[in-house]
């Protein structure tokens, strides 16, 4: 199964800082909701068949870092 690793198409603004439940190749949305907990009650029995991730804000740059911290 081919995964899809650019958003860029199904990503659109109403899904933004919302919780989507992506199909398992990650080329369709399911489903979103601003709530994890209840977007993955409404879809019910298959809920374990998805992909989730938090959309983030598009007008926004992020860059993410790893930082430890000796004792």
């Amino acid at each position: 199964m081919k995964v899809n690793t650019n958003f860029t198409k199904i990503f659109k603004e109403i899904h933004q800082e919302k919780w989507v439940a992506l199909s398992e190749n990650q080329a369709k949305v399911i489903d979103f909701d601003a709530n994890l907990l209840r977007l993955r009650k409404r879809l019910g029995e298959r809920r374990n068949n998805y992909v989730y991730t938090k959309v983030l804000r598009f007008d926004t740059e992020y860059c993410f870092s790893l930082a430890w911290q000796n004792d």
